[in-house]
Parts: structure tokens; sequence; C-alpha cells
């Protein structure tokens, strides 16, 4: 593993590479884009453990406002932000001289990693989606509102000290107040899921409270690509974590069909 910065748009991003196999030009790279909390040091081991089931190299980052990276430069979200890390996710490629990029993305991440695939699908070659959101759902927006009260009365916050440090009260902001914003009460992705042309793979839990299955059949509907969806029983928001051994047989699937096309 090595970590580094890069400074694809005049600030500073953090980054690490795992490099595991050494002939690896003519493959993708895994690269993780993580939710709206995370940041590179919250994976854990999962990256390795996927570098080591896929044959693949990996890439993590810290977006911009998480972890290592540089603070945030806005007071307020626009309704394009999400697209917007879409744009910064190939300038890190480019950075990192990546070509192609299998991506897996939690959250906020995996709507990232849907709209990376729709903007540049010469780059893009799989997905991995956990928890993805295309669309808002009253029951979503009722979630980060119980969340946001709840961080009021528990330890929340300070443990995402640990990881974001100063960061964190402005990162839980900007999360909440966004999610529940007027502008952003319509806010919709699902026009440019048709143009997603490569492997789809999109889970998430069966309790999820930030999204209802229509998630998922809304991905399974508009994707024109090969698409696997699956409902991940006895987990929430994230079943890595919840239900890891389900998870990584989905997965695992996942990277047997890609690597014998």
């Amino acid at each position: 593993m090595e970590s580094f910065f890069i400074q694809p748009n005049g600030y500073k991003l953090f980054a690490t590479w795992i490099n595991r196999y050494d002939s690896f030009e003519k493959k993708p790279t895994l690269v993780f884009l993580h939710d709206s909390w995370g940041c590179v040091e919250m994976w854990g081991d999962f990256p390795q453990k996927l570098v080591e089931m896929s044959g693949l190299n990996a890439l993590v980052y810290d977006r911009r406002g998480y972890g290592k990276s540089a603070p945030f430069d806005i007071r307020e979200r626009t309704e394009e932000y999400l697209h917007e890390e879409a744009h910064e996710l190939i300038r890190v490629l480019d950075a990192c001289q990546i070509e192609h990029a299998v991506l897996y993305g939690h959250s906020d991440g995996a709507t990232i990693a849907l709209l990376a695939g729709a903007l540049y699908p010469e780059r893009i070659k799989g997905l991995l989606l956990e928890g993805a959101h295309s669309f808002i759902e009253d029951s979503g927006k009722a979630a980060v509102l119980e969340t946001r009260e709840r961080a009021k009365e528990t330890s929340l916050l300070n443990s995402l000290e640990k990881y974001h440090g100063d960061k964190t009260t402005e990162l839980f902001r900007l999360w909440h107040e966004t999610w529940l914003s007027e502008y952003f009460a319509h806010w919709t992705i699902v026009p440019l899921l048709s143009k997603i042309t490569c492997p789809v793979l999109a889970f998430q839990g069966e309790n999820d409270e930030f999204g209802s299955i229509e998630q998922l059949n809304v991905l399974k509907k508009e994707i024109k690509g090969k698409v696997t969806i699956a409902e991940i029983k006895q987990a929430g928001h994230t079943p890595r974590k919840e239900a890891e051994e389900e998870t990584m047989k989905w997965v695992r699937k996942f990277f047997l069909m890609i690597n014998d096309k």
C-alpha cells in the first residue's frame, strides 16, 4: 500500500494505492468511492479483500471535505453536486494515469459511480453499487431527518471526528441540509441511467432506512447493460459490514462474470 496526495484541480486529495499485482497494464483499476460520512480509513480492510478476490489493483481516495483531503470551499451544495463529484473522479483517474476503472461505491459514492458510468462510459468497465440512490424518496428524507436529530443526543459526530477532524461538523451539515432542502426535493438521475453500458451489481440491505427496494428496481429497469440486483437479508445501509458473507457471495459472482469476458 502507498499513500499520497494528488492535486487534480488546485486542492489536495488524499489517496492510497493497493498494488498487489504487477502485470495490470491491460486491466482496469478497482476504485472505491466512499459514502457521505466516509473516507479511506473507514473502509478498513475491505478494499484489500476485493483486490485479492478480483485480481485487480485498487485506488481509494478521500473526496474533498473528507478524511485527510482539503476542506470544503463551499457553504451550500447545488443540485449538481454529485455530478461534479463524478467529473472530479475522472480528474483523479487522469492524475493517477488510470485509463479504465471498475467502481465500488457506497451510498453517495454509489450514486457518483452511476453518474460516472453514464457520463464516461468509455472509462468505466464495471459498477458495484452498495446502497445507491438515483431519486428522492420520502422515506429516505425521513431517515436523514431522524439521523440529524439523533446526532444531537449521541456521540455520532464525536466518532466521526476521529476520521475527519475539524471538517466533521461541516460535512454532516452539508449532508443533511442538502437531502432535506427544497432545491433537492425533485432530484433524480434516472434519465441518465440508460447511458450505462457496463456490467452492474447493485445491492442494498433489506432494512436500509435510506432507500427502498425501488432504488434497485429502477436500476434493473433503466440500465441497458447487464444488471444484477440483490436485497441482502438482515442488513441495513452497510451490508458489507452487516452481512459480509452474503455480500461477498454476490461480489465474487460479479468478478467471475467480468473476468470471464
